[in-house]
């Protein structure tokens, strides 16, 4: 027996109206450069001698063009494909138009910049748009390769203020860390008890993980992470799944001492932090039931 259609307030609730809105915008931006283009190329076909129904097939060729290599790069990048070649096709014909709308409207500085708006617009939409999706793609595919045992998890990253303020040990630490596929912390434990049998100096960036006896925030809140149940998935999930999934986060929180802020709930879930605010305050009032999600 299949399962029923989802309700219309249902199918409301999960859509990404950000994402839906941007992607719009973009398209109507593409419109627009593509009529200017339109409109512009088929009077220069007119001009060099081409007839009325040919110069209307040309001057569609390249917007058509532009449109259909763009949704091709687009289902390559959902892929997890890069798509290099067939981006670089679509900014050659966007240039090609820019180019001669240009050529059109030379030298009034007034025309020439009414020509330029549209497809400058369109390109740089566009390749928003793209690297928005193949950042996406490839944190999916990195993600699941993680989940599959095919790539080691990463490792936590130095701060940009060691970097800064010691960058010579913390190269050593950075180096250690890549030869011996460990967290930092456990190499700058190793490296200071050898200086210390040695009898050398330990620096001083080391001694706040000392201090603290090896408990690296990053680390906690990794295992923090990998102790949570399964993140409902973006664009089906309901805000009860929400609500349930920040319930339980907010447990294993507690247990790991660490602060469940709204921040770092938003970076786990991918979605607003407003959204988080306004579930947990809805959680607060009792609005919604207080379901824990047993972890996997």
């Amino acid at each position: 027996m299949s399962a029923p259609a989802p309700s219309m307030r249902a199918r409301v609730t999960r859509t990404d109206w950000d994402k839906l809105l941007t992607d719009g915008a973009i398209y109507l931006l593409a419109l627009g450069g593509f009529y200017v283009g339109f409109k512009t190329l088929y009077s220069l076909a007119l001009m060099v001698g081409y007839p009325t129904d040919e110069a209307m097939v040309v001057a569609s060729l390249a917007d058509i063009a532009i449109l259909a290599y763009s949704r091709k790069a687009v289902r390559e990048v959902k892929a997890g494909r890069s798509a290099w070649a067939i981006r670089l096709i679509v900014a050659a014909f966007s240039l090609g138009t820019f180019a001669l709308q240009l050529r059109s409207a030379w030298p009034h500085p007034v025309s020439v910049g009414f020509h330029i708006l549209p497809p400058a617009v369109w390109i740089i939409g566009h390749e928003m748009m793209l690297r928005g999706e193949l950042r996406q793609a490839k944190k999916q595919l990195r993600e699941h390769e993680i989940a599959q045992g095919l790539r080691p998890t990463p490792l936590p990253r130095l701060r940009r203020t060691w970097w800064l303020l010691d960058p010579y040990h913390t190269f050593t630490v950075w180096r250690l860390t890549k030869l011996w596929e460990q967290s930092p912390t456990f190499v700058i434990l190793q490296e200071a008890a050898r200086r210390e049998h040695e009898g050398e100096t330990i620096p001083r960036a080391w001694q706040g993980v000392l201090a603290t006896g090896g408990q690296d925030e990053d680390e906690v809140r990794d295992r923090f992470i990998k102790a949570l149940p399964p993140v409902p998935e973006k664009g089906s999930r309901t805000n009860q799944e929400i609500a349930a999934f920040i319930t339980r986060a907010t447990q294993l929180a507690g247990e790991f001492d660490i602060e469940c802020t709204g921040k770092l709930l938003a970076d786990i879930l991918d979605c607003d932090p407003a959204q988080v605010s306004r579930i947990r305050t809805a959680l607060r009032e009792g609005k919604f039931k207080r379901l824990a999600l047993t972890s996997a």
